[in-house]
């Protein structure tokens, strides 16, 4: 008896610690690091890269972890994702869909998309009574040329308005780089009338030239009917054992009143002043949740 207790013992004690072996969290020793943000923007005299500065930031405190950086458009990191790669996309728009593929955890809170037209276009535009674009009607008007960037989120409730839009040559849907990479030159080159963005992009583009006839910038930026929700943006990590040791690691990184300091001035120079104060106590909200680890996750 005593050796059949003794054996079962032995048999409980090895299935105990290889189903402890089993639950351990998948090392992260590598990230392939997705980002579509190459947006450069003024601070005074320097120029400022915000996207690398969080990468060079969360690197610093993650010395164990090497993050190997990858320029990729929206739709290409969103294939890795799908595809669960060990890769993690830096800047990413959170909606429904893209959080049953991923992890995330929360860094900026952007206000909403915008319409970024040429200024010579901006009168015929189908404007409501407080001068905000009725975007459903203008995807739908011929006589104006649009263009998207395939694969990314503009945000809930424009990507439905775009979705629901029947196709027509009037709106282009084209790969390329987030932030008007490659997007807005086509405007300024008069290759397409309008396109959206956030409202930073006008920021790094503050050195744009100026419309030959008016003096002005060539390209303005007009509130979007219906989207005044401000779109949380974050770092999403594949919805793996991995994905979900990945995104733990980072958040904790991020979660602590340095972290959210970082965070907030890298936005704070990629937007109008004008924009800060109207979105400060939600910015507020964000960053004070953001010091902290998220709970839950």
């Amino acid at each position: 008896m005593r050796v059949r207790e003794a054996g079962l013992a032995l048999a409980i004690a090895v299935a105990s610690s290889t189903g402890k072996a089993a639950d351990a969290p998948p090392a992260v020793d590598s990230i392939l690091w997705l980002v579509s943000n190459t947006m450069v923007v003024p601070d005074g005299d320097v120029m400022r890269h915000p996207a690398d500065e969080l990468t060079r930031w969360l690197q610093a405190r993650l010395p164990a972890v090497a993050f190997q950086p990858t320029v990729a458009n929206a739709e290409r990191s969103w294939v890795l994702i799908r595809e669960r790669r060990r890769a993690c996309h830096a800047g990413a728009a959170r909606t429904p869909e893209r959080e049953r593929l991923a992890y995330f955890t929360d860094t900026w809170l952007v206000p909403p998309p915008q319409l970024i037209v040429r200024r010579d276009r901006r009168a015929a535009l189908p404007l409501d009574a407080n001068g905000a674009v009725d975007l459903k009607a203008l995807l739908a008007d011929a006589s104006l040329r649009g263009v998207l960037a395939q694969g990314r989120s503009y945000g809930p409730a424009l990507d439905a308005l775009i979705k629901a839009q029947p196709a027509g040559p009037q709106v282009q849907h084209l790969f390329g780089g987030d932030y008007g990479s490659s997007l807005l030159p086509m405007l300024m080159q008069r290759r397409a009338d309008y396109t959206l963005d956030y409202p930073n992009v006008l920021i790094a583009q503050a050195s744009q030239p100026a419309d030959e006839q008016s003096g002005e910038p060539a390209l303005a930026a007009l509130p979007i009917k219906g989207a005044s929700e401000a779109i949380v943006s974050g770092i999403a990590c594949p919805r793996t054992a991995w994905g979900h040791a990945a995104i733990r690691i980072i958040d904790a990184a991020l979660g602590t009143p340095e972290g959210a300091a970082m965070l907030r001035d890298t936005l704070r120079i990629s937007l109008p002043p004008d924009t800060q104060r109207a979105y400060l106590d939600v910015l507020d909200d964000h960053f004070n949740r953001r010091a902290r680890p998220t709970p839950g996750l």
